[in-house]
């Protein structure tokens, strides 16, 4: 007994001695002060020329990696889990890119009630100063901060959340995707044609779905032979080059900005061709409305029609943001699952049963679809600009800091997915006790359309659009890839590396 009490004594004396110790440890942490901003690792500033020559081949410390990924992958083998770039360019905000996702879910999550995430200079200027009569105070998605931001948000939420979006617009949007897979076969017969420009092709087929949703009307986008003026042919060059020179002119010294008048009246120009199409065809839709002559169940109406009873301006604008946003989105999200079931047959395969069966869900589908987000997004990664100072991982990041999720580099890391190189839709699918089981990643690690309230607002259409077009080529057709492996470069969202090397083949 006596034993027995002195071991318990002994015990409790040790406990005694952890708390205390547990409490000074919990105090001086408490206590500890926050490094300053100058502290976080990773890369400083020159003179004039900004953080440029770090990336610059040969000569710079990270040199030109092929695409954001590569490029954030390297900045965290370097410096670690909090990485401080510096005015990359001279005119852009500083950059802290969070490898921890508990790090970024901290901040993003703060900044969540008026999220910050600026868009183009050039495109801001466009619509609150050089064409400031046409949009009295209706700035869009894009370009729009704050309350502005989040009046326009609550306008068009309504109209393009709904879950009946499937049963209005399926029809049509397989009746595109049927005459997209005819295209594709026809073209395939010249062996050359695709290898270059099956991301053009892929283009005008989201720029004809799009504009299905969004002006209410079929473009003819994929006829053959379209001239310069067509309206179909000026809003896919108005998409390709307002991304191409947006960026060209955002990252240029604000000294070469002031001389460079010839981009930027470009750029003007075609903003101003985008609104005056989608003025055109959505002016043609209220007719079409008018001359209905009777009103329609609430659930039944077009996202157009809602959007008009809103207002007119909001109507015009929201479809120039899908015009803008929808497009080379779309195409590239297809195009990379279209590469993932090429070069993975025993998934096509599947596939194909599935869509061919009675089943409706077409979970395996959308398994696909999710599977091939995680390993190739269309933008790397996620941003918000603090609007205030936070602490973090035990750095000041001070406001008006750009902090960056690396959320493509991180969902192909094997520490949250296993086997993360491996393109496998089951993960997505399986259950909960399988170490694949998709839930078992920190859930901040892969948000190919964003996260929070500036989600992309456009999600559901573009998924429906997507779905709808592999289904419909999957079920006809057999795809392979007959060349190296894909590769992808990076400008403001991704893009892949010509040649194509699809292979279409019917199947019975």
């Amino acid at each position: 007994m006596r034993i027995l009490n002195y071991l318990n004594h002994k015990s409790l004396l040790v406990i005694t001695q952890n708390v205390k110790s547990l409490k000074k440890r919990t105090l001086s942490t408490a206590l500890e002060q926050p490094k300053p901003y100058s502290a976080i690792p990773g890369l400083g500033p020159l003179p004039i020329i900004g953080g440029l020559h770090h990336f610059l081949p040969v000569i710079g410390k990270i040199g030109l990696p092929e695409n954001f990924a590569a490029m954030t992958g390297k900045l965290h083998k370097e410096y670690g889990p909090i990485v401080r770039v510096e005015r990359l360019f001279p005119n852009i905000a500083d950059m802290v890119m969070l490898f921890e996702p508990d790090h970024f879910d901290q901040v993003y999550r703060a900044e969540d009630v008026l999220p910050m995430r600026p868009g183009f200079k050039s495109f801001t200027y466009y619509r609150e100063e050089f064409r400031k009569e046409r949009f009295e105070g209706v700035y869009g998605l894009t370009t729009a901060q704050g309350p502005q931001w989040r009046d326009f948000r609550t306008k068009v939420n309504p109209a393009l959340l709904k879950p009946k979006l499937v049963k209005l617009y399926a029809p049509g949007l397989d009746n595109i995707a049927e005459e997209m897979v005819a295209r594709l076969i026809k073209l395939s017969a010249d062996k050359t044609y695709l290898r270059n420009n099956f991301d053009a092709e892929m283009k005008k087929f989201a720029l004809e779905s799009v504009a299905l949703v969004c002006l209410g009307a079929r473009l003819g986008a994929l006829e053959d032979n379209l001239t310069e003026d067509h309206p179909a042919e000026q809003l896919r060059i108005c998409s390709k080059e307002l991304f191409d020179l947006g960026f060209k002119y955002e990252l240029m010294p604000k000294l070469l900005q002031k001389f460079n008048t010839r981009m930027f009246n470009r750029l003007m120009k075609l903003l101003d061709t985008q609104w005056d199409i989608s003025a055109k065809y959505i002016e043609q839709a209220k007719q079409r409305i008018k001359e209905r002559g009777h009103n329609i169940p609430e659930e039944d109406k077009s996202v157009l029609e809602k959007l008009l009873a809103v207002d007119e301006k909001v109507a015009i604008m929201m479809a120039n943001e899908m015009l803008m946003a929808g497009i080379d989105t779309v195409a590239l999200a297809t195009t990379v699952l279209l590469y993932r079931l090429a070069t993975n047959p025993k998934v096509q395969d599947k596939l194909r049963e599935e869509i061919r069966s009675d089943d409706t869900n077409k979970r395996y589908l959308k398994a696909c679809l999710k599977e091939s987000l995680r390993m190739n997004a269309v933008i790397s990664a996620n941003l918000r600009m603090t609007t205030r100072e936070h602490i973090v991982g035990g750095y000041v990041i001070p406001k008006g800091v750009d902090v960056i999720a690396p959320n493509e580099y991180l969902s192909r890391l094997d520490k949250y997915y296993p086997r993360a190189s491996e393109f496998i839709p089951e993960r997505w699918l399986t259950e909960k006790t399988d170490p694949l089981y998709y839930g078992n990643a920190h859930p901040m690690i892969t948000q190919p359309f964003g996260f929070g309230i500036r989600s992309c607002i456009g999600r559901r259409i573009a998924e429906l659009e997507i779905e709808i077009f592999v289904q419909r080529l999957i079920n006809d057709l057999k795809v392979s890839w007959d060349g190296p492996p894909m590769k992808i470069v990076t400008n403001v969202m991704n893009n892949i590396k010509k040649p194509y090397c699809f292979k279409f083949e019917q199947v019975k």
